[in-house]
């Protein structure tokens, strides 16, 4: 393990501090590919009266200080994916800590935060004392300099139920009818978003080998998406889009340089930054290389694919999301058949060997002609690639993954009714037979039961919540938890959401007009593409 010293503030433990340990919900492979887990370890430590660790769900002590997770006064989890819902019911079990809230009694104080949580607190309420909402740039800062020093639990809630981004969750409840929300106690609570971004340093903390991305740096260009794909929770999450300051890249690149010569660029859009040509040069000056998280066709292709071609990346993604281009405007997916083609052969033009394509499927009206133009779209970029390996005497590979659309909140999906999983398997056999006809491609897909409790918990309320608590505590099937709750899984996930609806994440004001996701959701089937994010566009209501 190497510490990025430049980037990264040391723990040092005096015994008047706060001690928290920031926890990643899994093992320690994932968690230190988190730049979040990174960049939130570095600024805790910054603060005097704080000192932060970091511990991982398969571990029984926390990293550095092998200390009991039980001895710290908070544990705050990372949360990114909706069944890490589970992952921390098990964590805590296996901690000896009572998951379910309103039993639990001298235990640290359990605070949660990240995309996975603050889109849709509702499920995680009976889990969760605390649950931040929003990015941690500036805010988290502010909150725990308040904090320092403090030891009283109900002291430490005292002061963080006075901001406006931090729910205590002991102070909402909902009340039901059937599977539905009809009306909740609780202030509406705001998701932060930083002003400061552009100009806070956001790269890894930790270098190690023992992560997806070895002994390479991460370093995030961007926030938001300006094309505002209509399934997509990250770019709404992260709107509006915005960009680090070049400077601040360079000084990232400075620092990443001392101890490894490859950085990945990440991003929800990050081949749109507007700097390209000079981080090009940047990358250049240190003699650094640069792998992209994903590329955008619509990018500005010159200094990316010098990027690319200089970087030696052999193995770029890009994601078409549908096969048809019907289906891709519907989705505001703004890029046709022939871009798509077009950008693939200027990819293996510049060295690229192996493709991996993101499609979704369930789509809302999707026919049996948008299943077979997926596997149409994949023959196509298989063709280009064939080209190029048949010239260099060497086959790469084509890798097509396949994951149902998951309705999201604050997206114009939320009010989707996803098909049956009967039917969304049926529709991924046959995809699977048509792609065995095409050689060189290798087909994954998500496990549709895993796609379905996604999609319960991103729409849930907090009975998903204690369903999930059951689950584990007494060893039942999730189907069956909820049941006992008088909750039909089928219907949670397919029933279309009315349009005045009162959702239960509606416990959060995420900035986004209601009226504005509804007219987006209309444009799905019309098949009606939005323009990109502009200077002076007030269309969702973030920008004023």
């Amino acid at each position: 393990m190497i510490e990025l010293n430049a980037l990264c503030n040391h723990l040092q433990v005096k015994k008047t501090d706060l001690q928290v340990c920031l926890i990643y919900p899994g093992d320690a492979f994932s968690g230190f590919s988190s730049l979040a887990l990174s960049n939130i370890y570095s600024n805790l430590n910054a603060i005097d009266g704080i000192s932060c660790d970091i511990g991982f769900g398969s571990h029984r002590t926390s990293f550095f200080l092998d200390k009991p997770f039980k001895e710290f006064d908070i544990l705050a989890f990372s949360i990114t994916y909706e069944e890490h819902l589970f992952d921390v019911i098990k964590t805590l079990t296996n901690w000896k800590i009572e998951p379910d809230r309103e039993k639990r009694e001298e235990a640290p104080l359990i605070f949660a935060g990240g995309i996975g949580v603050f889109y849709n607190p509702a499920p995680f309420l009976p889990l969760f004392d605390i649950i931040y909402l929003g990015e941690a740039e500036e805010r988290i800062e502010n909150i725990f300099r308040k904090l320092a020093g403090k030891k009283n639990k109900k002291q430490l809630i005292g002061i963080m139920s006075e901001f406006d981004n931090i729910i205590v969750s002991q102070n909402y409840s909902f009340k039901y009818k059937n599977d539905r929300v009809e009306d909740f106690k609780g202030a509406v609570k705001k998701i932060f978003r930083s002003k400061e971004y552009s100009k806070r340093l956001s790269c890894s903390c930790f270098i190690t080998e023992e992560t997806a991305f070895k002994n390479m740096v991460l370093i995030e260009l961007s926030r938001g998406c300006p094309e505002k794909c209509r399934f997509c929770v990250a770019q709404a999450m992260g709107l509006p889009y915005r960009e680090k300051e070049i400077e601040l890249v360079e000084k990232e690149i400075i620092a990443a340089s001392r101890i490894t010569n490859r950085v990945g660029l990440i991003g929800t859009a990050v081949t749109d930054y507007s700097e390209m040509e000079k981080l090009y040069a940047i990358l250049k000056k240190y003699n650094m290389k640069a792998s992209f998280s994903s590329l955008r066709v619509s990018s500005t292709l010159d200094y990316v694919l010098k990027i690319v071609k200089e970087s030696r990346q052999k193995t770029v993604t890009i994601a078409p999301e549908a096969g048809r281009e019907e289906k891709r405007m519907a989705l505001n997916k703004k890029v046709t058949d022939r871009e798509f083609f077009k950008f693939c052969r200027k990819l293996f033009e510049n060295g690229v060997e192996n493709l991996k394509l993101y499609f979704l499927i369930g789509i809302p009206n999707e026919t049996e002609e948008d299943i077979e133009a997926i596997a149409s779209m994949t023959s196509e970029f298989r063709k280009i690639a064939m080209e190029f390996w048949k010239e260099r005497k060497r086959t790469g590979k084509i890798s097509l993954s396949v994951n149902p659309v998951i309705p999201k909140p604050f997206t114009p999906m939320q009010w989707f009714g996803m098909p049956l999983k009967s039917q969304i398997d049926k529709k991924i056999r046959n995809l699977g037979k048509l792609i065995k006809k095409i050689p060189n491609v290798e087909f994954t897909f998500e496990n549709t039961r895993n796609a379905i409790i996604q999609a319960v918990i991103s729409r849930g309320d907090d009975r998903i919540g204690i369903a999930a608590i059951n689950t584990v505590k007494n060893s039942l099937n999730f189907k069956r938890a909820l049941k006992e709750l008088n909750l039909k899984i089928d219907n949670l996930y397919t029933r279309e959401r009315e349009k005045d609806e009162l959702f239960p994440w509606e416990i959060v004001d995420s900035g986004i007009k209601r009226d504005y996701l509804w007219k987006e959701y209309q444009k799905i089937y019309t098949g009606e593409p939005s323009p990109v994010c502009f200077k002076g566009c007030k269309a969702c209501g973030l920008c004023k």
